[in-house]
């Protein structure tokens, strides 16, 4: 390590949630690194899953920083608990370690304020989704100062364009678009934690697009809580696919209101377009659907899917569900499974409900049992797993072009990628080929991913 390096302070960022998180810690990460901050990324988890070895990770890691920052999620409950259960590890390790920082920012900071500074006392700072700029401030602060502090503030946009990102890959960025929503679903915490609807003007879009491309960026994934209400966002689509040197353009993530036959016949037009588009549902139960404010119907859901599947034959369709909503009957219940067996999705994130205060639905009686609701949820989950595994099967044997991102996780000798439909591909490979497209045929399914090797040309 060079002299420089072992003076600057170290930033452990952890990430947790969304897309739009991983953007914000690159941002924060970009900014902390400017103000000479040497900042120690561990990965990004999501609300999914939870792991012994990550909260270890964490542990044999905080002797090593100086300020620990998580970015946070509130989109489940269980995601929140994760983060409660790592600040109170985190108070036992600055009472050997009294100097540690600890920060918060991301979408708990935005619900629950200065609340957590009570329940927490070990949490030295918080910063808003629309303040990280702050951030070395605040740390400068409790550094000098040793108080709680906090920028929090609802006005504005979160988004701001800087060549001072920091991105672990080189070929692939998000470009987030808009923030916020203006649905009014009842059991999202969105509207409450990222604010109503904000969108970056397509010029200002469009120029950050031409320079990440200037960079060497090749794929761009558009981002937003409602992504598709972006006005002219169709149009939008058409202008990126013609930036020269942008191979692929995804966006997540959608709202059914918004997915128009006009989008779909934009996709169908370019190519460059990902053949991947998860459009959430979240219950196919329309009474369940109107308790949601979800504005439609299980058929006007289903009809959309099927002007998409015609006018863009082979894309793959993903979604989201909610099992055990509040006052789900089981003939809903039911009806949800179905729909999973009718649509026929590739894959689904499929949750049990869980209160978030501050939601309209936070007022209806949470009246399903947790017992049926793990019952539902993992119903649902069989349904979908064999589907997804039936739709992959046959493409065991084909060859598949594939956008090379970079080597396995789990071991060097093998490369990683997407193919149109944004299925994850491993196969050997050399670095050479990492930013490429490249043909690989499909030897084996290995849970949801495909394992192959390189076509012989």
């Amino acid at each position: 390590m060079k002299k420089d390096e072992a003076k600057r302070p170290k930033v452990l960022l952890k990430t947790f949630g969304c897309a739009m998180n991983f953007y914000d810690s690159e941002a924060a990460e970009g900014i902390l690194e400017k103000s000479g901050y040497q900042v120690i990324r561990t990965g990004a988890e999501d609300s999914k899953t939870e792991s012994k070895g990550a909260v270890d990770h964490i542990g044999k890691i905080v002797g090593k920083a100086d300020v620990i920052l998580m970015n946070t999620c509130s989109v489940r409950e269980h995601a929140e608990d994760r983060i409660y259960g790592r600040l109170g590890m985190l108070g036992k390790a600055k009472r050997s370690q009294p100097d540690l920082i600890v920060g918060l920012m991301g979408c708990m900071v935005e619900e629950h304020r200065e609340a957590l500074f009570e329940r927490f006392p070990q949490l030295d700072f918080m910063v808003g989704t629309r303040n990280l700029k702050d951030l070395p401030k605040l740390i400068e602060e409790v550094r000098a100062r040793r108080v709680q502090v906090a920028r929090i503030r609802q006005e504005g946009i979160s988004i701001e364009y800087s060549d001072r990102i920091v991105r672990r890959g080189g070929f692939h960025a998000w470009l987030p678009i808009m923030t916020g929503c203006n649905k009014v679903c009842t059991f999202c915490i969105v509207p409450k934690t990222r604010g109503p609807e904000v969108s970056i003007p397509v010029r200002e879009v469009c120029r950050e697009a031409e320079r990440l491309a200037a960079e060497g960026i090749r794929w761009v994934t558009l981002l937003g809580q409602n992504v598709n209400s972006y006005p002219g966002f169709p149009q939008l689509l058409e202008m990126l696919c013609g930036v020269g040197g942008l191979a692929r353009v995804s966006f997540t993530t959608s709202h059914p209101q918004d997915a128009t036959r006009e989008l779909f016949e934009a996709i169908a037009r370019n190519p460059k377009v990902s053949r991947r588009f998860h459009l959430p549902l979240q219950s196919g139960s329309d009474r369940v659907l109107k308790r949601m404010k979800r504005l439609h119907t299980f058929a006007e859901f289903r009809e959309k899917v099927d002007w998409l599947r015609r006018l863009v034959p082979g894309i793959s369709m993903t979604t989201d569900i909610i099992a055990g909503f509040p006052g789900e009957r089981e003939e809903d219940h039911e009806a949800t499974a179905r729909a999973l067996e009718e649509i026929r999705f590739d894959g689904a994130y499929i949750y049990k409900y869980s209160v978030r205060p501050g939601t309209p639905a936070s007022k209806f009686t949470d009246d399903v049992p947790l017992p049926l609701k793990e019952r539902r949820n993992a119903g649902l989950l069989d349904i979908q797993r064999r589907i997804s595994r039936e739709i992959s099967k046959p493409f065991v044997g084909q060859a598949l072009e594939v956008f090379v991102e970079g080597f396995s996780t789990k071991g060097s000798a093998r490369l990683v990628g997407r193919s149109h439909a944004e299925k994850r591909v491993l196969f050997p490979g050399e670095a050479a080929l990492i930013g490429s497209f490249q043909r690989v045929k499909i030897e084996q399914l290995v849970h949801d991913t495909f394992v192959g090797s390189l076509e012989e040309r």
